[in-house]
């Protein structure tokens, strides 16, 4: 009854976190109220007038996922006859700055809409189905030019499948195409080129959108400087050549503009979402043969910088107001865009330029009466040139008021002051665009406290249940609480929140060293007791937050050869441990293990030869034409296969055979669990996992003894700085796509959504199942009765006999136990026997008191980062870093914790030791 009820508080408790984390979620990641009174449609006469000043009459929009801006700008890349283009002056080049989040589907509403869009429509896409995305009928520059210009034109779509899901009522021949499948980045671009050719022949169209994939795809696989990268974009330039040759030969393209855009950049890794400058600068160039009447052309290529910036830097959402004055339509209502001032030009008179202008400003004067109460602003005190204002709404409206004034004096005398009444319009422009780029929020406060409410419900649970056991309250505990409350605090201060990896870097180190110093104190040697230390540090060498990091990766990736062999030493140790512990005979074990290992071998050689060739360049050329003739996909077919059978062989052989003991058993099913997240792991993070395996080995000496809160508490710290180590931090540019497709069909979205999931949490992961071994070692070490725990315990020789080698951990399992009279002996210290187990050493339950700690930590870290968004509800952080945290926050608590660690760690637990 004790136990039932322990159970049923621990379920309660992780259904409380689970809910808890939803509810809350649902109360932060609400949808926006429509922004109200809209800008007033054109009329028709001021839409005769626009079109007649309009310099072009066709668009030819073509986007490049990810065209990072040094893509294009810098030397060394694929798009040559683009940098010819800017040096003639057909070309003029920007440098579109994103905001943040850097995702596509945000990036293209952004776009369209000339709206900043925050984390919250990136969450709210991304978790809604198709038809909750849909914004049939939004005030798009597409619905403003399909409405406004020559209506009997048609509207053109060839690319991702987002567009026409976003926009269903705009396009009018299009073919969309599906952009799950992140593995594919030759065909999801030929389908659109296909259509190039015969659209440009034809003349009935008013735009031609394009949207090409396989450049971001690629970089996720490869990185923006992997081998195919710069073929890639020859192939997106010779199409710009066929564009542009075509633009100088068909008349009805005469007055065509092309702009190409990218919707964002990415990071070394290839990865984007976050706000650094190398996701946020975005490539833009406006391309016709009529721009070289107003540019000379430019430099071109330039040097590359770090900051990513190159010619004139310009806000990304400043195209939807330029594109309104060059094709002659009405700005979108909720814009808040600046037109472009190097392309006021284009206009012919000075009218023209002006009327453009002062249209951009009443619009975007609309969107700041609308959100703000303008009647109380006091611009009494701004001065003469609105410069000592005392926030920046009474600027705003300072500037405003000399708009009117200037525009006045303007058309009353247009012989002079229009320079002027430019410079106050583009500074009216930029202060209120700044304004207006705020986030907004829609919080449901009811909701947020919910979800707090299940939070503290589910710490007070957890608190009492374990204070009912009998479970002693030691210094593992204290270290707990001191580590899990010293993280709740980093959770208020922005910087340490983006820097987390800095706090689980520093208290791993602290507590290895502190499990040093214990070992020290029993005699170990320096060496030994400060081992897993030096390993500590080693693995924090591969975390992309660290300047080393960028050194080795440079090395490995030039002399390749260094990091195979690094990541060879991985499948070694794996081959060595399964042949020791499948328990099939010597003979077969080795047999098997060397099949799965070789299986796993190969398939990471083949799926790197395809997106990374260069990391095979050492190999003879034999090796690389046969990787390329190999179906790598098959290997991992073959390598899943093999571990589902000897998982299925391993537990029927400990359930009926009677001659295997629980460890070896825990130890055959955990590393094979570990050979299926190998075959996530991306080649320079293979070394990690022998890194883990000496680190555990340490601690699973009896040198080392640890408590089970100690063994909690360990766990917890290693597997955090892990997931640091491998890449990962709390921005959603972080989020590796690469292994989540392996060997999964593209129309399968749950399972590409879990592989996702795991090969981001790989390092937790195998944290969490060795935690499983080092609670059975706690266990074993135990004074417990031989009918319970170690029935089917065998000695050393026989299990030598029947599985190969002895292993060092097989030892520490089975050699050191005796049975006595039918009670399990432990280890004999200093020569004396042990004594029969008490009843309260009985009662101890190690996976229920484990699971007990983990949730605790889980709900207390959920619970810091709720506070911290409520207290920092009205700062523009609440949805730069707190956001994404949260998310990350969520899949911590939710996948990691309740289906990685307490279900699957439960289920495996209880088949083995029930």
């Amino acid at each position: 009854m004790v136990r039932l009820r322990q159970n049923l508080l621990l379920l309660t408790a992780n259904m409380s976190l689970a809910y808890g984390v939803f509810i809350f979620m649902t109360g932060y990641f609400r949808t926006l109220p429509r922004m109200p009174a809209p800008a007033a449609v054109k009329t028709s006469e001021e839409a005769r007038v626009n079109i007649e000043s309009a310099p072009f009459d066709k668009i030819i929009f073509m986007m490049i996922d990810a065209l990072r801006s040094d893509f294009v700008y810098t030397e060394k890349t694929g798009f040559g006859f683009m940098q010819s283009l800017i040096r003639s002056g057909a070309a003029i080049p920007f440098t579109a700055l994103a905001a943040s989040p850097t995702l596509t589907i945000s990036r293209i509403k952004a776009l369209t809409q000339g709206t900043g869009q925050s984390f919250l429509d990136a969450w709210l896409n991304i978790a809604n189905s198709d038809d909750a995305r849909r914004l049939e009928g939004e005030d798009t520059w597409l619905s403003r030019l399909k409405t406004e210009r020559d209506v009997e034109k048609k509207m053109l779509f060839y690319g991702i499948d987002v567009w026409h899901v976003l926009y269903p009522d705009i396009f009018d021949r299009y073919e969309a195409i599906d952009s799950f499948y992140v593995p594919d980045f030759t065909s999801v671009d030929r389908n659109v080129t296909r259509h190039v050719p015969d659209e440009l022949e034809t003349d009935d169209w008013k735009a031609l959108i394009l949207h090409y994939l396989g450049l971001d795809n690629l970089a996720h696989h490869s990185g923006p400087s992997g081998s195919l990268m710069v073929p890639k974009q020859a192939e997106m330039d010779d199409v710009i050549r066929q564009i542009y040759e075509a633009m100088e030969r068909q008349s009805h393209l005469e007055n065509t503009l092309f702009v190409l855009a990218g919707d964002h950049g990415m990071t070394e890794d290839g990865n984007h979402g976050g706000d650094t400058p190398s996701e946020i600068a975005s490539a833009l160039v406006f391309i016709s043969p009529r721009l070289k009447s107003i540019s000379k052309g430019f430099e071109s290529p330039l040097k590359a910088t770090e900051n990513f910036e190159y010619y004139s830097v310009i806000n990304q959402i400043d195209i939807v107001p330029t594109l309104a004055g060059l094709l002659g339509f009405s700005v979108p209502a909720h814009s808040v865009g600046v037109f472009i001032s190097e392309l006021l030009a284009l206009f012919q008179t000075e009218n023209d330029r002006l009327a453009v202008l002062l249209e951009n400003s009443k619009q975007m004067m609309s969107i700041f009466k609308a959100r703000y109460d303008t009647t109380s602003v006091d611009i009494a005190s701004c001065g003469h040139d609105c410069e000592d204002c005392q926030d920046a709404e009474s600027e705003i409206m300072c500037l405003w008021e000399k708009i009117a004034h200037e525009e006045q004096q303007w058309r009353s005398s247009q012989d002079a002051g229009s320079e002027k009444l430019i410079r106050i319009i583009r500074k009216f422009c930029t202060s209120a665009q700044q304004s207006l780029s705020i986030p907004l929020s829609n919080l449901s406060f009811p909701r947020l406290l919910l979800g707090v409410a299940c939070m503290v419900t589910a710490v007070a649970l957890l608190i009492w249940n374990y204070s009912l056991s009998q479970a002693p309250w030691d210094s593992g505990i204290l270290i707990f609480g001191a580590v899990a409350a010293l993280h709740a605090a980093t959770m208020f201060k922005s910087q340490l929140v983006q820097e987390e990896h800095h706090y689980w870097y520093f208290v791993s180190l602290l507590c290895l060293s502190y499990l040093g110093c214990r070992r020290l104190r029993k005699g170990d040697s320096w060496a030994v007791s400060l081992s897993p230390v030096i390993l500590q540090l080693i693995s924090q060498c591969l975390n992309p937050q660290y300047a080393v990091t960028g050194f080795i990766k440079a090395f490995l990736f030039k002399t390749p050869i260094f990091l195979w062999g690094l990541g060879s030493i991985t499948y070694i140790s794996a081959l060595r441990t399964g042949s020791d512990y499948l328990g099939m005979g010597p003979v077969m074990s080795l047999v098997v293990s060397l099949s799965l290992c070789g299986a796993g071998i190969v398939f990471k050689l083949g799926s790197t030869n395809r997106v990374n060739p260069e990391l095979l360049s050492f190999t003879p050329s034999w090796v690389e034409n046969l990787m390329g003739d190999i179906d790598y996909e098959y290997s991992l077919k073959v390598l899943w296969t093999g571990l589902a059978a000897s998982f299925i062989f391993v537990l029927l052989q400990f359930k009926f055979s009677g001659r295997v003991s629980e460890g070896v058993t825990m130890i055959g099913i955990v590393e094979l669990a570990n050979l299926y997240l190998r075959s996530l792991t991306r080649p320079q993070n293979l070394v990690l996992y022998q890194i883990y395996d000496l680190q555990l080995r340490w601690l699973l000496s009896p040198m080392t003894r640890l408590s089970i809160s100690e063994i909690a508490v360990t766990a917890l710290i290693l597997g955090q700085s892990s997931f640091y180590a491998s890449g990962r931090n709390n921005s959603v540019a972080s989020i590796d796509l690469m292994n989540g497709f392996n060997g999964v069909a593209e129309s399968n979205i749950v399972a590409v959504f879990v592989q996702t999931l795991m090969s981001n949490w790989l390092g937790p992961i195998w944290w969490s199942l060795a935690s499983l071994r080092m609670l059975l070692t706690w266990l074993e070490t135990q004074n417990v009765p031989a009918n319970k725990l170690q029935s089917k315990t065998v000695s050393s020789s026989t299990l030598s006999s029947s599985h190969g080698t002895s292993h060092p951990d097989q030892k520490s399992h089975l050699d050191k136990n005796v049975v006595r009279n039918g009670v399990a002996v432990g280890p004999k210290p200093n020569g004396q026997s042990g004594t029969p187990v008490s009843q309260k050493t009985e009662s101890r339950r190690p996976l229920f008191e484990f699971l007990s700690f983990q949730t605790l930590y889980m709900a207390v870290s959920s619970l810091a980062v709720m506070a911290a968004c409520l207290w920092q509800r009205n700062d523009p952080r609440l949805w730069t870093v707190l956001a994404p945290k949260y998310v990350n926050v969520a899949l911590w608590a939710v996948f990691y914790h309740v289906l990685m660690t307490a279900t699957l760690g439960t289920g495996i637990w209880y088949l083995i030791v029930g």
